[in-house]
């Protein structure tokens, strides 16, 4: 691994004759260069922020919002939404298997150099899709994009902040992946509006300087993957693995049956979260048009509030009770979106099926954090997170494919209330699983 602390130049700001950046850096001359000094308790923050950024384009802007485009690109072009929900897929199944080599790229470039590349390739990639004539072209710059995402994405995230947090592990990471459902609240009306006033591809130049915008922390920020890159000690100090710090993660053997277990979980899990990118048009099968805003957003805030939940109920009491709660609450509310057609109602279901969202993201890494240790988590779960955005991706078109084929959503939620429950099983079979082997 190579060093990652790099000397950023900024520049000076004088203040009553000091020299000092915004947040907290001295800026002193020596020589021929400015050395900086950092306030390292601001680093901490500096990387959840960060995090946060990332999350809230790959996934925040790259996905959940994503919705919002299918009906009037589909009118557009005059194609059905499961043509146009396959350009998401691409995107989703590119940035998955990018995932999968994002710690091996963080062995041989910077964290920063992976920020710097993903953000231009999101970025150029988005504002040409503004411009794109058609599905196909549009699927191509997808892949593209999504490729972009997997470099900086969920995994290069909870990488970076299991190396940066001992203590709060499970806060932190819920701050940064619960960012994509604040994302999609506050950004689903304003986009909804711009689509409305000015056209789907004004909408996606929008997204464009938006994901410049939320990037930008991991880019300027004077933070790295590891603590140790900066003279740091993890928050809560250093934990006794039993490992060597020193021990590469593939020289680590793991228990396959038991990632099979988390990645069967992980499937259906994932392929819950497909629904909320068709509350819109759940909605509009119900004659409710207005009622599918209010229920993307407030699925959206329960997407960000729940992940902080989560993060704060496994830290005190576990992944296995808390995460089996969760499973029961977002059931519920798939049978309530199929058999209510109350405005309040479904906008409530809406907030307890948001927390399918935690389930997919918080739940797996926590999971396999807790199953295989902090050692091995950088092998084991860009396996989880690829099983994530994949079943995402496929049911996502699959969603959109059976409702132009049915006409109705019903079968469809019912069939994903099956799936939660079948995740539920899982969790309670892994941890027997982990009983017995400590037997």
């Amino acid at each position: 691994m190579q060093d990652e602390n790099p000397r950023l130049y900024f520049p000076i700001l004088e203040i009553n004759g000091d020299s000092r950046f915004c947040y907290g850096i001295v800026i002193m001359w020596k020589g021929d260069h400015y050395k900086m000094k950092e306030n390292k308790n601001l680093l901490y923050w500096m990387v959840v922020i960060a995090g946060c950024g990332l999350i809230g384009t790959t996934i925040g802007l790259g996905i959940n919002v994503a919705g919002l485009f299918f009906s009037p690109i589909a009118s557009d072009f005059g194609v059905g939404r499961g043509s146009v929900s396959a350009t998401l897929t691409v995107y989703n199944l590119v940035q998955a298997f990018t995932a999968l080599l994002a710690p091996k790229l963080l062995r041989r470039f910077t964290f920063k150099q992976m920020a710097v590349a993903g953000t231009m390739i999101q970025v150029c990639m988005t504002f040409l899709i503004s411009m794109t004539p058609n599905i196909p072209v549009m699927m191509v710059l997808n892949g593209i994009r999504g490729f972009g995402a997997g470099l900086i994405g969920t995994v290069t995230v909870t990488v970076m902040i299991n190396y940066w947090f001992n203590k709060n592990n499970g806060l932190m990471i819920s701050f940064a992946l619960g960012f994509s459902g604040l994302v999609g609240a506050v950004l689903s009306p304003v986009l909804t509006n711009i689509i409305a006033a000015s056209g789907w591809r004004t909408g996606y130049v929008v997204v464009a300087v938006l994901t410049a915008l939320f990037n930008l922390p991991a880019i300027i920020f004077p933070i790295a993957l590891k603590p140790d890159y900066k003279n740091m000690e993890p928050y809560g100090g250093r934990k006794d693995t039993g490992v060597s710090n020193t021990a590469s993660p593939e020289s680590l053997t793991i228990s396959v049956p038991m990632v099979v277990i988390l990645m069967i979980y992980t499937a259906c899990s994932a392929a819950t979260s497909a629904l909320p990118q068709h509350f819109s048009g759940i909605a509009e099968s119900y004659n409710m048009v207005a009622t599918g805003a209010m229920m993307v957003s407030a699925c959206m805030i329960a997407n960000t509030a729940g992940k902080i939940i989560l993060g704060v109920l496994i830290d005190r009491f576990g992944s296995r009770v808390s995460v089996s709660i969760y499973a029961v609450i977002v059931a519920i509310g798939a049978l309530l979106i199929v058999v209510s057609r109350n405005s309040f109602v479904l906008v409530a279901a809406a907030v307890m099926y948001g927390m399918c969202y935690s389930m997919g993201t918080v739940s797996t890494s926590m999971l396999a954090r807790e199953m295989f240790g902090s050692a091995k988590y950088s092998r084991v779960y860009p396996r989880l997170s690829m099983t994530t955005t994949v079943s995402n991706a496929i049911f996502t078109t699959v969603v959109g494919l059976l409702y132009d084929l049915t006409g109705t959503y019903t079968s469809i939620i019912l069939f994903l209330a099956c799936l939660i429950m079948i995740a539920f099983s899982m969790i309670q079979l892994a941890y027997i699983k982990k009983a017995k082997e400590a037997i």
